[in-house]
């Protein structure tokens, strides 16, 4: 009984290391200015994700944050001096950053992650 569930635990870990976090949405290549969802609201994070994982956002606009989880987190944008920290069932702003793409993370928690189309 144990090894079966072993071996279900590596075949899911396995299945996620491949195709992508299962609870981070996943930045990188997949999002363009074409598909990335324009943020009018507030970029929420709720079950170890962010929500939209892909947006684009003018440059030096604010970026409000909303922490739905009862776990600290980090909104961290690559390539940029953007950290802001989120408390359990917290919030937080960021401006925007020059135009360009970036990919952003929680450090905490690195599958949680995401791209930022800033135009």
């Amino acid at each position: 009984m144990t090894k079966a569930l072993l071996a279900t635990a590596v075949v899911v870990a396995l299945t996620v290391a491949l195709t992508g976090p299962a609870c981070g949405g996943g930045g990188g290549n997949d999002c363009t200015s074409e598909n990335a969802t324009k943020l009018t609201g507030t970029l929420t994070v709720q079950g170890f994700a962010f929500d939209p994982y892909c947006f684009s956002v003018a440059s030096g606009s604010t970026i409000s944050i909303a922490n739905h989880d009862g776990r600290g987190h980090n909104f961290t944008v690559k390539g940029t001096d953007i950290v802001v920290g989120l408390p359990a069932v917290g919030t937080g702003k960021a401006t925007a950053p020059a135009p360009g793409k970036y990919d952003f993370l929680c450090t905490i928690h690195p599958a949680m992650t995401g791209t930022i189309i800033v135009t």
